[in-house]
């Protein structure tokens, strides 16, 4: 019968199916640390601190004058809400506070000039040069200059937006290493009860079936309330949710036993380390490997699963 409805494959259907919703329950902590640490927040200070910083303004020579002036402007300070950072700016905010900081007092409609021309009355300074660079460019143009800093100001969400995956990888592997050793799942251990037990392996096989026909796991973030942006609401589908059936399945293939010596070889470590490295590799991974794996076994189904023709009755006439 080959691969095909083997019982390596089925062990392989198993074990991308426990790294699924392992990889699920670690997404659901992972947004939860990033909610009690205020991640997002606090990444968007650091992005605006890089941005801003190092620029004196006219009548404040301090290097931190620029930034100073930002989140005092009442655009920025009616995003702060109990001193808890805002998670999200708008780049036509960030455009409107920063021209409104370099032009000062100036009356009436703004005009072109009028940003040129407090852009050059600004002391000598990073934000300055990037500034002026991007006027130059601007054809003497009110809204293209607009513009222009507003692509200056998502060229520098993108480096932020690199920061904070980055930093969210390292706490999947943190928060992987806490679940991995905490249920005890360990990738050995498991393939070997999925190897041995084919009652359990078949539970498996028909829960991960069901899984594929579920949406993939996405997690979006959305602002739904403009005024307050340092409260954002983390959307999940339905493919984030574990079932209880499926928490059921996976109960039988990870956990401490009451002896722990019963569960604990010198292998254990390195099934440790595999699952930590799988769970890393985050739920929509093992989503689309499930789906391939699960397409490639319906694919080679055995002669016997498939649908047979009806065979002829002794009273059938024979020629």
């Amino acid at each position: 019968m080959g691969l095909f409805n083997s019982t390596i494959l089925e062990v392989v259907i198993g074990l991308v199916f426990v790294y699924l919703l392992l990889s699920i329950m670690c997404t659901a902590a992972n947004e939860w640390v990033a909610a009690l640490t205020r991640r997002r927040g606090e990444t968007l200070r650091r992005g605006l601190a890089q941005l801003l910083s190092g620029q004196p303004i006219q009548g404040a020579e301090a290097p931190d004058a620029l930034i100073r002036a930002f989140y005092d402007h009442p655009l920025i300070s009616s995003m702060i809400h109990d001193k808890n950072h805002p998670t999200y700016l708008s780049p036509r905010n960030f455009s409107a506070t920063l021209t409104d900081i370099i032009t000062g007092e100036q009356q009436g409609r703004m005009a072109f000039a009028h940003v040129l021309e407090g852009v050059n009355a600004l002391p000598e300074g990073e934000v300055k040069r990037s500034l002026l660079a991007l006027l130059r460019r601007s054809d003497e143009d009110l809204d293209k200059a607009r513009l222009a800093i507003e692509g200056w100001f998502n060229d520098a969400m993108d480096r932020v937006s690199g920061w904070y995956k980055r930093r969210t990888q390292v706490w999947t592997i943190v928060l992987a290493a806490v679940l991995t050793l905490v249920a005890n799942a360990d990738t050995i251990q498991i393939t070997r009860k999925l190897w041995t037990d084919p009652v359990l392996r078949s539970a498996v096989v028909e829960e991960a079936k069901a899984r594929a026909q579920k949406p993939r796991p996405t997690v979006s973030v959305e602002y739904e309330n403009e005024d307050d942006p340092t409260n954002p609401t983390v959307t999940r589908n339905e493919g984030n949710q574990v079932s209880d059936k499926e928490r059921q399945v996976l109960g039988q293939l990870i956990g401490w036993h009451s002896d722990w010596r019963q569960t604990w070889s010198w292998l254990t470590p390195l099934g440790w380390l595999l699952t930590i490295l799988a769970i890393s590799m985050g739920a929509p991974f093992w989503f689309d490997m499930l789906n391939k794996v699960m397409n490639v076994r319906f694919a080679g189904k055995s002669p016997d699963e498939r649908a047979k023709t009806p065979e002829k009755t002794e009273s059938t006439v024979r020629a």
